[in-house]
């Protein structure tokens, strides 16, 4: 569970800390570098987002395709991150068909649009996505090379 996982993360970066913190020439009270090294995986572990949508939420694009709005604000990015979406599509059958897919539109930090439409026939596409059990599959993350990097 997410609760195991944090703690043994926190035990051992607490081992680590008390072992570090007066190994070099002067002491640094643990509690500092414990809180230091928490914001710093904290951030680290929110940079990278995945998930996928359901064959459910794709809606009839003008009888020209379909198209899925995605939500990620479960991700927890800012307004002032720099996010970068990639996404792939599965599905039982016929995702082959799919023309479309890596095109990303109406980006924000916590949300995007892709549209498709299937070769097999445009005015189908709806049918295919939803029959076919297609679903978007994406990765999110921030772009932070701009920034230093931290502790």
């Amino acid at each position: 569970s997410n609760t195991n996982m944090k703690s043994g993360i926190f035990a051992s970066l607490l081992a680590s800390i008390i072992f570090a913190a007066c190994s070099a020439q002067t002491c640094v009270h643990p509690i500092d570098l414990l809180t230091e090294r928490v914001v710093a995986l904290e951030e680290k572990s929110r940079k990278i987002c995945v998930g996928s949508t359901s064959s459910s939420d794709w809606v009839d694009f003008k009888g020209q395709g379909a198209s899925v709005d995605i939500d990620t604000a479960h991700c927890g990015f800012a307004p002032t991150d720099n996010v970068h979406y990639f996404t792939s599509i599965r599905g039982d059958s016929h995702h082959w068909t799919a023309q479309g897919v890596p095109g990303i539109y109406d980006q924000t930090y916590n949300s995007f649009t892709v549209f498709v439409y299937s070769t097999q026939g445009i005015h189908d596409s709806l049918y295919y996505a939803t029959h076919f059990n297609w679903e978007i599959q994406y990765v999110a993350m921030i772009d932070d090379s701009h920034m230093t990097s931290g502790p």
